[in-house]
């Protein structure tokens, strides 16, 4: 009999609490007395409605309880932390008007977000026009450019790392080779068909049907039978909007049509699993997920996230479904930001931007990321694993697809 491997962090769910209220998301939780003293102001911007608003809420209380956390031990340098937030409701134009409002009326100190891709890159020149410091929520490539955006640095991985990842198992692992690719309309996900035809190329591959859609679009049907009539033997999506996503995996499921669907880390959510007309449908289904969402033969989580995650379990339950990735992103944010200011010992953004490119590794709970000032991209394509959506059941044991 073989050794049974050890399974994936759906069996955290575990404890998932009947009846929890919504957390509170101040960050003036349990402060200790300071001095009289000017705080650090974080600007945050996430679309905690919308379409992206499920992995929003959940990077947003990630990002209140670091902060809370960070308060609770004294703050940074000795002084309280405050977070100017703004939903930008999935919306580019907001998120470009807030982010003027914070860099030039707010005062903050960093700007920590938006969240999502298609947000993120209309705010770079305003940010970086404004001399602030950048923590970016997207992962495509055009985010980070260390000469054209000095004070920009990405705070989870980088699109293109999941992407190569995705490539190589469909073609060296599943053996597939006739590639339908359909993605959302957003910039995110255009930019995303064109990443997976690139990684294609590698192996000289062409796509056999590629589909840009509407996120909103109620039914996707025809674009998943456009995909079977062309030969496809996998398909891979490319969208962070959960109706999207449940509804391309039930009209596969509802065609009886198996083909593997490997893609972007939405697609192992709970949320999705509770928009599928049965859960069946999650078979044979791959994300992108994280080394830090792996439990050991015993059944725990990597120390720092078993940690956060057991200091917060009265307010974690609402945000389970939405996964680890997403609140220990916006945790990554506040991490990173306090590792950089407290090398620097000033919140001059050259300062904290010399002290993170000099910094070896920052152990966030999301991951390790590591700067120079060439790169500010950070995190290390090890932390990225393929995790099978079903496998995250509770007592199915299932091993996650891991890929170097």
């Amino acid at each position: 009999m073989t050794k049974k491997q050890p399974g994936i962090v759906g069996v955290s769910r575990r404890r998932l609490m009947q009846g929890v209220g919504a957390a509170s998301l101040t960050s003036g939780l349990a402060l200790p007395a300071y001095a009289q003293s000017k705080p650090i102001r974080m600007g945050w911007i996430a679309a905690v409605s919308g379409m992206f608003a499920s992995n929003a809420q959940a990077q947003d209380w990630g990002f209140h309880m670091a902060v809370a956390d960070l308060n609770e031990k004294g703050g940074l340098l000795g002084r309280p932390i405050e977070i100017v937030m703004r939903d930008s409701a999935a919306d580019p134009s907001k998120a470009v008007s807030f982010a003027k409002e914070l860099v030039y009326n707010e005062s903050i100190d960093v700007l920590c977000g938006p969240i999502n891709s298609g947000e993120a890159l209309p705010t770079l020149g305003i940010v970086s026009g404004a001399k602030k410091l950048h923590l970016i929520g997207g992962s495509v490539e055009e985010l980070i450019d260390p000469v054209k955006y000095p004070l920009g640095f990405r705070n989870l991985n980088a699109n293109g790392q999941w992407i190569k990842v995705g490539v190589k198992f469909m073609v060296e692992d599943l053996k597939k080779t006739k590639v339908a690719i359909i993605n959302d309309n957003t910039g995110y996900g255009v930019l995303s068909r064109e990443a997976v035809t690139k990684y294609l190329a590698a192996y000289n591959l062409k796509p056999v049907y590629t589909a840009t859609v509407d996120p909103n679009k109620p039914d996707v049907t025809d674009e998943l039978l456009k995909a079977k009539e062309a030969g496809a033997d996998v398909i891979t999506e490319w969208s962070n909007a959960t109706g999207f996503v449940a509804r391309l995996v039930n009209a596969r499921g509802e065609q009886n049509w198996n083909v593997p669907i490997v893609g972007h880390p939405t697609i192992l959510q709970e949320q999705i699993a509770k928009l599928l007309t049965k859960r069946s449908y999650w078979d044979n289904v791959y994300g992108l997920g994280y080394q830090h969402q792996i439990v050991d033969a015993q059944g725990n989580l990597p120390t720092n996230v078993q940690a956060f995650m057991d200091k917060h379990k009265d307010t974690i339950g609402p945000f389970l479904a939405a996964g680890l990735p997403a609140f220990l992103q916006g945790h990554a944010a506040v991490t990173i930001y306090a590792a950089g200011l407290t090398k620097a010992g000033d919140p001059d953004p050259m300062k904290v931007k010399a002290a993170l490119e000099s910094i070896p590794v920052i152990n966030a709970p999301y991951g390790p990321f590591s700067y120079t000032p060439t790169d500010h991209n950070g995190f290390q394509d090890a932390g990225i694993v393929l995790v099978n959506a079903n496998a995250q059941l509770p007592n199915r044991g299932y091993p996650p697809v891991k890929i170097a």
